[in-house]
């Protein structure tokens, strides 16, 4: 389905071989007759690993298998060793694996250029079933079996991938690779994320004994997903490869909105996700309101709130997006936490690599590029900063404390809006 919403100068430049003696492979199921079938069959070449022939497109340098999933720091698989997966990791393994197909499709050979086409196809269609994306011991723990004298694995409930979607033509990623792997791991962090909300109903269908196609069903969006970036990531290589790009899908890879990434990490506060276009009141979402001049208002659609005492991270790449730009300030109708004692500041930090630091005081050990105070009534403050080599970008607001006439220590935490948020080359 990936292959077959591709421009059409694609499909027909790429021709592997269909003799007999190509398609009379072992490792190849009976009744593949065209390119587009071969093609798809390579989408399963992680798993041929135990014929020989297939082997070398199965496994790293260091002879370890591809991960089948999101890999942690040590390029494993990080559902099956328990360990966090790391987001570096994975962009660095798509760069290698874009690389080597890239490299076939210069030398038009089509037959190596499917096999690691299909290598990067299958990494990166895995997480966008939750049983490769997830650590599985949850599904057990969080929904034990209603059913006490039964023991099933979960996992296979999640292998449930089917063709009942209409397929989304593909978009650029990138003119360059480290770009194109970049922005294929922000639709990765989007698929973990959606994939995660699935998870009930496709565990209590299978408690129920419900038959595979109605788990097909509920995962078919994220079947979708998975082609969409696979044919993107295809259609990428191909127009590096022959340089050959549309000018209108270029011009939209010159920035990115923050908003539409998914962070890593968010300290609770009043918030505990990023909510586009919205503020926190009472437990409810409303609009972001802002003073945009000195006693003049402005609804804020593209932003985001968080937490007077709060950080969020992101991934970046600071290689390809080299400029941060916003404007922060406290809503100007939403003033929960603003009084004459409130005493909050915003910083923009960078780290050089995937920071993991976590700080109940809000300092994560990074580079501190913005050090602002943000005062109640005051318009929003505009930033524009470089964040050259970065591959975390963290957005704080840290609140201090005061003491009341009593001696009591306490804070005035108030809402931070950001609005505008965004990556630029």
């Amino acid at each position: 389905m990936a292959f077959n919403v591709l421009p059409k100068w694609e499909r027909e430049m790429i021709k592997p071989d269909m003799s007999p003696e190509a398609l009379n492979k072992p490792y190849l199921p009976q009744g593949i007759t065209t390119v587009d079938e071969k093609v798809g069959i390579m989408c399963a070449i992680l798993d041929m690993i135990y014929n020989d022939e297939m082997r070398p497109y199965g496994i790293l340098p260091d002879g370890r298998w591809i991960p089948h999933g999101p890999p942690d720091a040590n390029w494993q698989a990080s559902v099956g060793s328990c360990q966090p997966a790391s987001r570096t990791a994975f962009m660095e393994m798509t760069e290698w694996l874009l690389g080597r197909m890239l490299e076939a499709v210069k030398k038009k050979d089509w037959e190596e250029a499917i096999r690691y086409g299909g290598a990067a196809a299958h990494f990166l269609q895995e997480p966008f079933t939750p049983g490769h994306a997830i650590n599985n011991n949850l599904f057990h723990q969080l929904f034990p079996d209603p059913d006490r004298k039964r023991h099933v694995r979960l996992h296979h409930s999640f292998d449930a991938a089917s063709g009942d979607f209409k397929s989304l033509p593909p978009v650029l990623m990138g003119i360059t690779i480290p770009e194109a792997a970049f922005r294929l791991q922000i639709e990765i962090d989007r698929g973990i994320r959606d994939g995660m909300k699935l998870v009930g109903d496709v565990i209590r269908s299978a408690y129920a004994g419900e038959p595979k196609s109605a788990q097909q069903k509920i995962l078919a969006g994220q079947s979708r997903r998975a082609a969409f970036v696979t044919a993107s990531a295809w259609h990428t290589v191909m127009s590096i490869a022959f340089n050959r790009f549309d000018r209108k899908e270029v011009k939209t890879l010159e920035t990115l909105d923050l908003v539409s990434m998914v962070p890593y990490f968010i300290h609770h506060c009043q918030y505990v996700d990023l909510l586009p276009g919205n503020l926190v009141k009472k437990g409810r979402k409303i609009p972001i309101h802002v003073w945009r001049v000195k006693g003049k208002e402005e609804l804020v659609k593209n932003g985001f709130g968080m937490g007077g005492h709060s950080g969020i991270k992101f991934f970046v790449n600071g290689d390809v997006y080299t400029r941060f730009s916003c404007r922060v300030g406290l809503p100007s109708r939403h003033t929960e936490g603003q009084t004459e004692n409130t005493n909050v500041r915003f910083f923009v930090e960078v780290d050089a690599k995937e920071n993991t630091t976590y700080s109940e005081d809000m300092e994560y050990r990074a580079k501190r590029i913005v050090n602002i105070p943000l005062i109640p009534g005051e318009p929003v403050i505009k930033i524009d900063v470089s964040i050259k080599g970065a591959r975390t970008l963290i957005l704080t607001a840290q609140s201090s404390s005061y003491k009341t006439p009593e001696g009591k220590v306490q804070f005035d935490i108030p809402h931070v809006a950001v609005c505008n948020p965004v990556l630029s080359k």
